[in-house]
């Protein structure tokens, strides 16, 4: 194919919408902001109109009296950009630096951001990477201050360019996909669709040709269908070299005399210089030397148009010239907003400084008051804990004088309960002589022995009662170290530990003398003694 491929005829409502904007326009500076919104409009697609949209811009400026330094500057910046396409480097970036002088003098940090982008571009088509990167980076820093994500997209996706010319296909992959995740956060369509087409040319460096053919083919679908034609000549030359590559010579014919055809009718030099020498080498590669060297001598003549000393040289002059009066306003936007948030930071510090004294004075006031409550506290703690001392004191000795009332009642009834028991005895032997028929004891006496022991028989219970209470503690130690013994053990080992005799335990609890001992065997097995192991001794000592 050897004829331009014709763009879409479809209305675009949008470039309807801004030449109808500039047609009503009433005030100069209505008709200086529809040119600008034209301008940026037809960068992408028909930038010969910038020209004309630059020249309009600046017959309003020279009679109008406002201040008319933005759009001035907006003005510069997208002639500049005219300039740039054609391969006038060196005019390019004079409108740049006189547009970077401006947005410094408004502080418009946004503006700043686009003239360090446009700076950046330059470089880069002169093949200075590093400068290109630095300026690029000088863009994205200012764009994050104020999140303008559209912005930070573009200033990443041709930062891959620069990196991916100056053969650094990790920082280009890394900062491509930067660029289409803030054209995502900005939903930035066309921004976002470029991104993915600069990421298929990392592809295209790298010999991945079948992995970015189809991408690069819908990226041209895309392009042409919005008019974007010098994106339709870049995509149309990287897919003639993945072509050639793939050894399709045809296919890459096609493309890239389509890419040289629209760049000769656009006067878009450096994308002529491209489509050269990519003809160049697919003639080559299909033996047609002397056509490969045509296109050799028009990339030559090109190249020496566009990169030759003496636009060096001028590029050098006009960095000295800007030299002293960028190093005094160098990045002054952002030392404003530096110097902003070291203002800020300084007044965070004095309240910081007096929130802190606020604080230390809360806090020792709330010491003071808790050591005065504190001190309080205590003495009144202090008095109270002398009072339960002093009433505590008075009810051990009450307890102690109790205990030694219960003692003395204790050794009152055993004494009592021996001598009842010595009664008993005496009426069993009794009643074994009367079984005898011993005249000599009579059954009345025998009856009132009787009597007298039903009398006895309440105060054996509290005999029992207090042998309890008095060996509690006792009793509870016992517990805790047996708690295996039963009741009747319990009560067994209080008689022994009062030092009661096997017959006193024996008729105390009416039982005979031999369940006793029984009880003492069961007990000495239960306590873990052996045969050698006095019970009584292991109880009193307990």
């Amino acid at each position: 194919m050897n004829t331009v491929v014709l763009f879409s005829q479809q209305i675009d409502i949008d470039l309807l919408q801004l030449e109808k904007a500039y047609k009503i326009a009433k005030t100069d500076s209505l008709k200086v902001e529809a040119l600008l919104s034209l301008g940026e409009y037809h960068k992408k697609r028909d930038f010969n109109k910038v020209k004309n949209y630059y020249n309009e811009i600046e017959k309003i400026l020279e009679r109008v009296i406002y201040d008319y330094r933005k759009q001035q500057a907006s003005s510069l910046h997208q002639i500049g950009i005219y300039k740039r396409r054609t391969s006038n480097y060196t005019g390019a970036l004079t409108d740049y630096l006189r547009a970077k002088k401006i947005y410094v003098s408004l502080k418009d940090s946004f503006g700043l951001a686009q003239s360090y982008h446009n700076i950046a571009m330059i470089y880069r088509y002169q093949k200075e990477y590093d400068k290109s990167v630095k300026n690029f980076k000088k863009a994205v820093e200012l764009n994050l201050l104020f999140k303008n994500y559209k912005s930070l997209g573009n200033n990443y996706s041709m930062m891959s360019g620069s990196y991916k010319q100056a053969r650094k296909l990790d920082s280009a992959y890394y900062v491509i996909d930067k660029a289409i995740l803030y054209y995502d956060l900005s939903n930035y369509k066309e921004g976002k669709e470029q991104a993915i087409s600069n990421k298929a040319t990392l592809l295209v460096v790298e010999g991945r040709h079948k992995e970015a053919l189809p991408i690069l083919l819908k990226y041209l679908d895309y392009v042409r269908k919005i008019k974007k034609k010098l994106s339709v000549i870049s995509t149309l030359t990287n897919l003639a070299n993945s072509y050639l590559h793939l050894k399709e010579y045809e296919k890459a014919l096609i493309y890239v005399n389509e890419s040289i055809e629209i760049a000769t009718k656009e006067n878009a030099k450096k994308k002529i210089f491209d489509g050269y020498l990519i003809r160049s080498r697919i003639y080559k590669a299909m033996n047609k030397d002397d056509l490969a060297l045509k296109d050799v001598l028009e990339y030559s003549k090109i190249n020496q148009e566009i990169f030759n000393v003496k636009n060096a040289k001028k590029l050098r002059e006009i960095e000295v010239k800007y030299q002293l009066e960028q190093q005094r306003l160098k990045d002054s936007i952002v030392h404003l907003e530096e110097k902003k948030r070291l203002s800020i930071e300084a007044k965070n510090k004095v309240l910081q400084r007096q929130l802190y004294a606020t604080i230390l004075f809360t806090v020792l006031l709330i010491l003071v008051l808790f050591i005065i409550f504190g001190y309080k506290r205590f003495q009144k703690e202090t008095k109270l804990h002398e009072h339960k001392t002093t009433e505590l004191s008075g009810k051990i000795n009450t307890l102690n004088e109790e205990v030694v009332d219960v003692q003395k009642e204790v050794k009152v009834l055993r004494d009592e309960t021996i001598n009842h028991l010595e009664k008993k005895e005496k009426i069993t032997k009794d009643l074994a002589k009367l079984s005898q028929k011993d005249k000599s004891i009579s059954l009345q006496n025998i009856v009132n022995e009787l009597k007298s022991d039903e009398l006895e028989a309440d105060r054996i219970d509290v005999l029992k009662t207090n042998i309890s209470t008095l060996n509690k503690e006792y009793l509870e130690r016992l517990k805790k170290k047996h708690p295996e013994l039963t009741k009747t053990d319990i009560e067994v080992c209080s008689f022994i530990k009062i030092g009661l005799s096997r017959k006193e335990i024996a008729n105390l609890r009416n039982t005979s003398l031999e369940a006793v001992k029984s009880t003492r065997f069961r007990l000495k097995k239960k306590l873990n003694l052996t045969k050698e192991d006095s019970l009584d001794v292991y109880l009193l000592n307990m």
